[in-house]
């Protein structure tokens, strides 16, 4: 009798601490849908690097994501294609789709308007963040500099942490 009693305790203190993050900090429990940057610096691959950089954000915060594998397998053999050019009937579509409850997509682009092909550590990038909320129905517009760091990695992470903290202040 004494086992079953430890079990259920330490049940019970696992499910405290799994629920009890995003109920005590404001977190959503709707998930979150990370899809693409639009942006002549980063490539395809770079972009997933990038969106897979926020996803892990958003996740070590406490929110719930859309795993990437469920957002490839709606793009993979659809018309969607595109994932760092989408419609807002598109995003609202697609959080159906994955039963997400908010979305973010954007851009980045230099400051200085040059045409780069890359991030560089001395220059300075806007990011232009869409925010979609499902229970409002309702798109927000968020904007941020950022200075380009010494490798993509580092930006990426900066990046992440930029956006994350942004949408945060939203909840």
């Amino acid at each position: 009798m004494i086992h079953i009693g430890k079990i259920f305790i330490l049940l019970f203190i696992s499910l405290i601490f799994t629920i009890a993050p995003s109920i005590l900090l404001g977190k959503p429990k709707e998930r979150i849908l990370v899809l693409g940057f639009e942006s002549r610096q980063l490539n395809d691959i770079q972009d997933r690097l990038l969106r897979e950089t926020i996803l892990r954000e958003f996740h070590d915060r406490g929110y719930s994501i859309v795993p990437v594998m469920e957002i490839e397998t709606l793009f993979y053999g659809s018309q969607m294609r595109q994932i760092r050019k989408l419609k807002r009937d598109t995003v609202k579509s697609i959080c159906d789709d994955l039963e997400a409850g908010f979305a973010c997509y954007g851009s980045i682009a230099p400051d200085d308007g040059s045409k780069d092909n890359e991030i560089r550590p001395e220059k300075n990038y806007i990011c232009a963040l869409t925010f979609y909320r499902k229970d409002e129905n309702k798109f927000h517009e968020l904007k941020f500099t950022l200075p380009g760091r010494e490798s993509l990695y580092q930006y990426f992470r900066s990046l992440a942490e930029a956006v994350v903290e942004s949408i945060n202040k939203m909840f």
